[in-house]
């Protein structure tokens, strides 16, 4: 099965849309290299919570995520 990769606006979209849970994506970085991210977003305080190591969370505006990943692509791991 083919990986269908989304955009950072779709993913901050698919996050909205289940608030307050944890999501694995992998982050493409180009050519064969990925990075392992998990998000959540937080409907309380409006933000985004991310992570590369499970436990240390930075939080993101939705601007700020669209700053530092706009144009970026992301596949959600199940």
């Amino acid at each position: 099965m083919e990986k269908k990769w989304i955009s950072t606006e779709q993913m901050l979209e698919a996050l909205k849309s289940d608030p307050d849970n944890e999501h694995e994506y992998t982050h493409y970085l180009g050519g064969c290299f990925r990075s392992t991210h998990w998000w959540i977003y937080d409907s309380a305080k409006d933000e985004f919570l991310g992570s590369t190591n499970w436990n240390d969370y930075t939080n993101f505006t939705e601007s700020e995520m669209l700053s530092i990943y706009g144009g970026q692509w992301w596949h959600r791991d199940a």
